[in-house]
Formats: structure tokens, C-alpha cells, sequence
């Protein structure tokens, strides 16, 4: 079992000093996109407004293990 971080990048960095301890890399980039999922539905709740943002998975030697970017464009109107 390895710990993992992840790290949110919204404008402002909000860095994971905790962690998820979990059994794989594999199983890293499984929870961040369900971590992801997550962020995206309370983030429609609200309203989002667009910016783009990033959750970033690394271990604990700061490897990156995976890299989720999420941007929303509104299509425009003619």
C-alpha cells in the first residue's frame, strides 16, 4: 500500500498534505477520477463558472502519477 496526493489547481493551489493510502498506481488514477466526478457534480451545483482546472496525482517522492485537466466553454450563441 502506497499513499497518494492530490492536488487541486483552480486559480489557487489547494496541495494535499494527507494523502489516500491505496494499493496501486492504477488504483491512484481510479479514485482521482472519482474524486474528480465528485468535484464536478458539486461544482454544477453551484455554478461553475468556467475556469479551467486540474487534480493532479502524485506519490509521495512528488512522481507524477496521473493528471486530470476539466475545462467547461459555453458555446456561443449567433
Amino acid at each position: 500500500m502506497l499513499r497518494y496526493l492530490f492536488h487541486i489547481c483552480d486559480g489557487e493551489e489547494a496541495l494535499d498534505e494527507q494523502g489516500t493510502v491505496l494499493a496501486s498506481r492504477d488504483e491512484a488514477r481510479a479514485h482521482a477520477i472519482t474524486v474528480a466526478g465528485e468535484l464536478l457534480r458539486d461544482a454544477g451545483k453551484k455554478g461553475w463558472r468556467g475556469s479551467e482546472w486540474r487534480l493532479q496525482v502524485t506519490d509521495l517522492a512528488g512522481a507524477t502519477v496521473c493528471t486530470l485537466n476539466f475545462l467547461v466553454e459555453d458555446g456561443s450563441t449567433s
